[in-house]
């Protein structure tokens, strides 16, 4: 059997033992539902909201406010001693006189989230009534309420005049980029550090070569990994379809070109594999998971996409240009980039070459670690071993 057929069958058989039906129909269901939760958590906080009755000793009458209702008293000591007994919910003094000054305070049992929109609307009064109490005209009053209106025009040709959409796209890129980062953690950890468990290894390696093996194990980790990035992908849009419809708003998806699409596959599936050759590479130290203190630097691939969350509101700077070129971040920053616009196609073009050369480099000194590591049992090779293995280095 030829080394592509090997690879293919091993890689087959890893996307095969992770990829079962139930377990794939209950994540989407249970995906759908937090994101769901998530989604629309403002929502059904607001609509469980008990109301409260809040004692108001003011010289004035307040707003309307939902799930709020105001009860004016004379006597502020009087509501104070109904505030213990549960008879209200706060008590709110407000003092509103240009003689004595303007200021309120609020009195509450225990601390909620109906008392920051108390605030706001007393704030919005009282500086109403400041304004009021000046030498100034309606329209004048009127003038000064009304924010001032500044336009970002972006100039570039290609730029989305859609700030929320730029916003969104590579916010999603980057969302599922990190679902398959540490999804590749999970999945190549099982795999390799069982297999060592079971000590079937021996038996496998006069099959197959260590690279095959470990060739086949990112062959199908990585077509698992794409695979849940496309679910997360799917129900993050329908979960925002189906909120807007519950809202009665217009469902305006943001227009994503094909180029993003592809740069952003593209580059997530090169980066997927790079991740995986490290992540198998070093699996193959590990001797026992449950028991490992180097389990943790697994998550190290992390903050690789998190670079990503780091440039996006300065997606064109000079930081951002420079990890969209460094290979262990290109894979997260350049799609962002991509998405946002006005990258020139031969930085697109370089930067995948640079990033196709750095995997294949990783991927080499991994199968030479890989090779070290996944046949010694009953201890973990020293920083030392895996350093002269990752070099080509004869161990001493």
């Amino acid at each position: 059997m030829k080394r592509w057929q090997q690879v293919a069958q091993i890689g087959g058989f890893e996307f095969r033992r992770f990829f079962k039906w139930k377990q794939e129909l209950f994540s989407l269901v249970l995906m759908a539902a937090l994101f769901g939760i998530s989604a629309g958590w403002g929502v059904l906080k607001s609509s469980l909201e008990e109301s409260h009755t809040v004692a108001v000793v003011a010289p004035f009458e307040l707003p309307g406010l939902p799930q709020i209702q105001w009860q004016p008293v004379a006597d502020l000591e009087v509501a104070r001693a109904a505030l213990a007994d549960g008879t209200y919910s706060g008590v709110l003094e407000i003092s509103a006189d240009a003689e004595q000054g303007y200021g309120a305070q609020l009195w509450a049992s225990n601390r909620a989230s109906w008392q920051e929109r108390v605030q706001q609307v007393v704030q919005g009064v009282l500086q109403q009534r400041k304004l009021s109490a000046l030498p100034l005209s309606p329209e004048q009053v009127q003038l000064v309420n009304t924010p001032v209106n500044v336009t970002v025009t972006i100039s570039r040709d290609d730029a989305s005049q859609d700030v929320e959409a730029s916003t969104a796209i590579p916010l999603l890129i980057l969302v599922s980029i990190m679902v398959g980062v540490f999804g590749s953690f999970g999945l190549m950890m099982t795999a390799i550090t069982q297999e060592k468990q079971q000590r079937v290894t021996e038996q496998l390696l006069t099959l197959i070569t260590p690279s095959e093996w470990m060739d086949g194990k990112i062959l199908g980790i990585t077509l698992h990994c794409l695979k849940s990035m496309l679910t997360v992908v799917i129900i993050m849009v329908l979960v925002t379809v189906l909120m807007s419809v519950i809202k009665g708003g217009v469902t305006n998806l943001p227009p994503i070109s094909p180029s993003v699409v592809a740069t952003s596959v593209l580059f997530a599936l090169i980066g997927l594999v790079m991740i995986n050759a490290m992540m198998a590479g070093f699996a193959a130290t590990i001797d026992d998971p449950n028991h490992s203190g180097r389990t943790a630097v697994m998550l190290i691939p992390a903050l690789f996409v998190g670079a990503g969350f780091g440039i996006m509101d300065s997606p064109q700077g000079i930081l951002a240009q420079v990890l969209s070129w460094f290979p262990l971040t290109s894979f997260a920053v350049m799609p962002v980039r991509v998405a946002d616009g006005g990258v020139a196609w031969w930085e697109v073009a370089g930067s995948l070459a640079v990033l196709v050369f750095a995997t294949y480099i990783i991927r080499s000194a991994a199968v030479r670690v890989f090779r070290m590591g996944i046949t010694m049992y009953g201890k973990e090779p020293s920083w030392r071993m895996m350093g002269r293995a990752l070099i080509g280095r004869k161990l001493s």
